[in-house]
């Protein structure tokens, strides 16, 4: 009476857990069903009387029923309510496969005996069979382990991006011998998970942290590195799928031998659109550069011919520089074109160092373009500005650089005027010693006094005549 009595609960529970309400619990259906026909069966036979040995069967049968339920319900309550619900933990269903095969072999090991089944002779007779199995599965064996690990560590869950081999894929599923792995493509790989465990992988992430997605361009030598860097970030701030936090960062990475190479590092939590972001950034950097008239070279050799300079080729910019400076308006042009051909155009990029503080130098400079900044023990003190003159007092002088100069936020473009090229204009316009010796006079007396060689502070006067001499000898040593 009993076996019809659980029979029945058995088929109840079966259809309740059935329903929508209890979604969470269907894995218990088809236990609950197989358990309600066994015993149900059970019972019928004790009651025919059908005979001992039928009997046995059909208690078999219950118990390994029962066992199924009981795994079951142990998997549903370790994995799915302490794990995952109390304590967040969602474990990959490779663990979750070996837990319950573990489980079915013990529980196996306990009832049946309890039944009249000899367990311990099956165990000796399987023990030959599982070495010559072993020898025949060492390889799916080997997955198998490999698979047990990699679930264990959860480094790599399903749903993840990474890069092995050189693909980039998406993580489906982790099986017992092989991942299974999809790409941008829309293909699916299968990758033993021995090899996956052998494998140097890069994790892309699933779009929680920042990547990096680095690209190379190359840009001809004529355009200077701030300049392209600068086009290059536009670029790369624009470019979708691009963070604005970390901000994307160009580096100069190479001279190459026709151009020079910049890594551009743009971060995104979207990794696995890498194609997407390079094709992007290189179609906008291609439109930009040419807008700004800079070149993306291919392999060349360029092949230079350089004749001496000849008093025909006048460095117009250097000319016009020096007609707009301030200094030497009313000078002739003919003596600022003989300036002009021995002078040099100078250029430096943002922040880099002009002079320094301490170092001894024979120029001075003329600011063709942009800012410097004048600093003084590490402090800035002044800014200079287009067309201004600095580094005479060294200059004229021969003492220490008193202070350091930089080109300022943007990049320096400037004359650089020797002794050389100051002595060949002093010598075709004389009248300059005396205009120069007054201005340079002028910004010595705005800061620390000069001494005469017996160390006496020269007054403005005198300050002007020392300085006057020492252009005019000059003209003696050009």
């Amino acid at each position: 009476m009993i076996n019809l009595v659980i029979a029945g609960l058995s088929a109840f529970l079966a259809l309740l857990l059935s329903s929508e309400r209890f979604s969470d619990l269907k894995s218990l259906v088809f236990p609950f069903a197989l358990t309600s026909g066994a015993t149900l069966v059970y019972g019928l036979f004790q009651v025919l009387g059908i005979g001992a040995d039928w009997e046995q069967w059909a208690l078999i049968a219950v118990v390994i029923t029962v066992g199924i339920l009981t795994v079951r319900a142990l998997l549903l309550l370790l994995f799915d309510w302490i794990l995952q619900r109390r304590m967040g933990i969602k474990m990959p269903h490779l663990i979750r496969d070996v837990t319950s095969l573990v489980l079915y072999l013990s529980i196996g090991a306990i009832l049946l005996p309890a039944v009249g089944v000899e367990v311990t002779g099956l165990i000796a007779t399987s023990a030959v069979l599982t070495v010559v199995i072993g020898l025949a599965f060492q390889q799916t064996l080997g997955n198998l382990l490999a698979g047990l690990a990699l679930a264990w560590e959860q480094r790599l869950p399903d749903g993840s991006w990474i890069e092995i081999d050189g693909r980039m894929a998406r993580i489906k599923e982790s099986g017992w011998r092989s991942m299974l792995l999809q790409t941008r493509l829309g293909h699916r790989i299968l990758v033993p998970n021995a090899e996956v465990a052998a494998a140097s992988i890069i994790q892309l992430g699933d779009g929680k942290r920042p990547v990096a997605v680095p690209i190379r361009v190359g840009i001809s030598y004529k355009t200077p590195p701030d300049l392209a860097k600068s086009i290059l970030l536009s670029v790369a701030r624009d470019t979708p799928e691009v963070l604005k936090r970390p901000e994307p960062l160009i580096l100069a990475s190479d001279f190459a031998d026709s151009s020079i190479v910049y890594e551009c590092r743009l971060w995104t939590r979207k990794a696995w659109l890498r194609d997407n972001i390079v094709d992007a950034f290189l179609t906008h950097a291609y439109a930009a550069l040419a807008r700004n008239d800079m070149e993306i070279p291919f392999p060349q050799r360029s092949v230079h011919y350089i004749r001496p300079r000849s008093e025909g080729d006048l460095p117009n910019r250097g000319l016009e520089g020096l007609q707009k400076a301030p200094l030497f308006k009313g000078i002739p042009s003919e003596a600022l074109e003989a300036a002009a051909s021995h002078a040099r155009i100078l250029r430096y990029a943002p922040g880099e160092a002009v002079v320094r503080e301490g170092d001894v130098s024979d120029a001075l400079f003329l600011i063709l373009s942009g800012e410097a900044a004048v600093f003084s023990q590490d402090r800035e003190v002044s800014r200079i500005s287009e067309g201004e003159i600095f580094g005479e007092g060294a200059f004229l002088t021969g003492n220490p650089r008193s202070a350091t100069v930089r080109a300022a936020n943007e990049a320096l473009e400037l004359i650089e005027i020797n002794r050389k090229v100051l002595g060949r204009l002093l010598e075709l316009h004389p009248s300059l010693a005396q205009e120069l010796a007054q201005r340079f006079a002028e910004r010595r007396l705005e800061g620390e006094s000069l001494r005469d060689e017996s160390g006496a502070i020269l007054s403005p006067r005198g300050l002007v005549a020392h300085l006057r001499h020492t252009l005019s000898r000059l003209i003696g040593s050009s």
